[in-house]
């Protein structure tokens, strides 16, 4: 048989055969790319390299397709601040008036008003000053009446509307004597009038160049505040639990069972005219020592703390808290009260300046944070005088005048010898008719030893006595804050090297003003003034303003000095008021009534979980609170 022949003849077989073959390439052949089947098998058909060639190229897809789309998601989407959250921040002291009228005499009052309450113009984010519950105003030709013209759009927290009669109201209580605000100097005979529910005229009776400024005082409701009598309107309950028209309203306050207020919460005021907050509530905390206040922060019982002492902020050296360096119109000084003997002989008040090393403060007290001053008008101020020269600090030239003027010097051995005798004198007076003297202060000995041993101080080499045998003896008060105290004693050190026996009393917070402001009962008062961004010294500095709750801590009086701030009250042309403020600067100098020490830097320290945030030159510590409705906690994301 020949194989040709087999092979080439039609065998069925052999036919069906080569079909199915032919089928089943066919079928393996059908898609160009393998079934996810088909893909388990793979393995079984690469070698180690291409295995490894594979997996690398599937990495590098993989990669490339992630990040193709996180530049799409970068360039299409963003976080935003979202709604809702809460805010919390320690303070100094505790609140007793949440009301425009008399909030400048505490800056925790100031914080809270300026939160609640909105004023015809306030100081924005820039600290600049613009229109709030104002839409615009004119001004005549000689700026002695100012048109005003309200937004219609404004309801209070209650949702009661504003209008023109609750400005007329808040202006009249200003001006009722009745009341007692430190703001009736500012507004008297200032006529306000209604023109229509949206539109009021202020009329003056001379021009004022400041007056735009003085229009940041917070409105109060008619609806609220028209049946309290002028004469309670410090004791009325919405003075805790204020109805406002600014960006928070009043949520709840707790207060410790000493019955001093511990918490305040501030809600989002849904019915705000403008950018409403995105945080949902702001709770200020209260503590009487910045200390504490840091180790709140510290151990995130509260977001942030305003203010901090220099000498603190090491403490806050985290990446969770950031810290804001803020310059305010404020300075630092010493206060004479002048209805004391030895502070009226302005020989013992130039001793005590000359023997002050302000730079020396400057350096231990706020670690280089400020700045030395000559008088209170700070740089960038109308007034400011570069060219005013300072006290230069020389105790040698101190201790001269006072020798030439009847203080003579006096060793401790003398000091406790002249001591003993007036105290024990004092006990011998103070006996009984029946009682022997002598015996009585024998029988004291003891305790007169050991009280005159602990009023004398080891760091004082002598003392000074006047001819009747007084010693020279002040006594500063001051503020329990850790930059005061420190700069009290500071000072005590310096006025005990001329021979000036000195003693430090420290007064809390919560009762500087009611124990020692409203009494005036203080021989000299190491405390701070903020002057504010116009810099108008008249409520510092006019005689009208030397009892409580005027602000002339110096209780500072001179006919001439007076109508200089009148007169510079009235001057519109920057350069006149200028010369006019440099003149009263000059008896200032002259008389001193107080001694200028430094204007500081603060630290506003805030975790940095709360975003938004943006500090720098503040008018006043309450305009930190200005961009507050931008502050958030919470993000969200949106599509660009």
């Amino acid at each position: 048989m020949r194989w040709p022949s087999l092979f080439h003849q039609k065998n069925p077989f052999v036919s069906t055969y080569n079909r199915l073959n032919r089928a089943l390439l066919k079928h393996t052949r059908s898609n160009a790319f393998p079934r996810w089947s088909q893909w388990k098998y793979i393995g079984n058909f690469l070698n180690k390299i291409e295995k490894r060639l594979l997996v690398a190229g599937f990495c590098l897809m993989s990669a490339g397709l992630v990040l193709l789309i996180g530049i799409f998601l970068s360039h299409h989407i963003t976080f935003v601040p979202a709604s809702g959250g809460d805010y919390s921040e320690a303070l100094i002291g505790e609140p007793k008036y949440v009301n425009p009228l008399f909030a400048s005499a505490s800056s925790v009052d100031s914080d809270l008003t300026s939160l609640v309450y909105a004023g015809l113009f306030h100081y924005g984010k820039d600290g600049q000053l613009e229109p709030y519950l104002a839409q615009n105003y004119t001004v005549s030709d000689d700026g002695k009446t100012y048109t005003v013209s309200l937004r219609p759009d404004v309801t209070w927290s209650d949702g009661k509307p504003f209008t023109a009669d609750d400005v007329l109201f808040t202006f009249s209580l200003i001006q009722n004597p009745a009341v007692g605000t430190p703001l009736a100097t500012t507004f008297q005979g200032i006529k306000v009038a209604k023109i229509d529910d949206y539109t009021v005229r202020f009329t003056l009776s001379q021009p004022f160049a400041p007056f735009l400024n003085s229009l940041t005082v917070g409105i109060l409701p008619e609806h609220v505040w028209g049946d309290v009598t002028p004469t309670t309107i410090q004791l009325a309950s919405a003075n805790l639990e204020p109805i406002g028209a600014g960006p928070w309203e009043f949520s709840k306050l707790i207060k410790d069972a000493g019955g001093h207020v511990s918490s305040y919460t501030l809600a989002r005021n849904n019915n705000f005219f403008g950018q409403k907050p995105y945080l949902s509530t702001m709770t200020f905390k209260f503590f009487n020592a910045y200390d504490a206040a840091v180790e709140a922060l510290r151990s995130h019982l509260v977001d942030a703390v305003s203010f901090i002492p220099q000498n603190l902020t090491d403490k806050l050296q985290s990446k969770n808290i950031a810290t804001y360096s803020v310059h305010l119109p404020q300075y630092t000084a010493l206060f004479f009260n002048q209805t004391y003997p030895q502070l009226k002989d302005e020989n013992v008040r130039t001793a005590l300046a000359e023997a002050i090393d302000k730079n020396q403060i400057v350096a231990d007290v706020l670690n280089y944070n400020g700045d030395a001053i000559v008088s209170p008008f700070l740089p960038g101020s109308v007034g400011y005088n570069p060219n005013l020269k300072p006290i230069p600090p020389d105790p040698n030239s101190a201790n001269q005048l006072l020798d030439k003027n009847g203080w003579t010097r006096l060793q401790p051995e003398d000091y406790f010898k002249l001591r003993v005798a007036e105290l024990q004198k004092q006990l011998t007076v103070s006996s009984t008719p029946n009682s022997t003297s002598t015996v009585s202060a024998s029988s004291d000995n003891i305790d007169v030893t050991s009280t005159i041993q602990g009023e004398m101080d080891e760091s004082e080499q002598f003392y000074r006595r006047d001819k009747n045998n007084n010693i020279l003896t002040v006594t500063i008060t001051t503020v329990d804050t850790p930059e005061y105290t420190a700069a009290a004693e500071l000072i005590k050190n310096m006025w005990e090297k001329i021979g000036v026996k000195t003693n430090i009393n420290v007064v809390s917070s919560r009762s500087i003003v009611r124990d020692v402001l409203q009494t005036r009962n203080y021989q000299i008062l190491l405390y701070g003034e903020v002057m504010g961004p116009e810099g108008d010294p008249f409520p510092f500095w006019h005689s009208s303003q030397t009892a409580y709750p005027g602000l002339n801590l110096a209780m500072f009086s001179d006919p001439t000095a007076d109508k200089l701030l009148e007169q510079a009250r009235t001057t519109l042309d920057t350069n006149q008021r200028s010369e006019l403020y440099q003149k009263f600067q000059s008896i200032l100098i002259t008389q001193l009534p107080a001694i200028f020490l430094y204007t500081p830097d603060y630290t506003v320290a805030i975790n940095t979980t709360v975003k938004g945030v943006s500090l720098a030159e503040l008018p006043t510590p309450a305009a930190r609170f200005a961009g507050s409705a931008s502050w958030y906690v919470k993000t969200k994301l949106q599509w660009k």
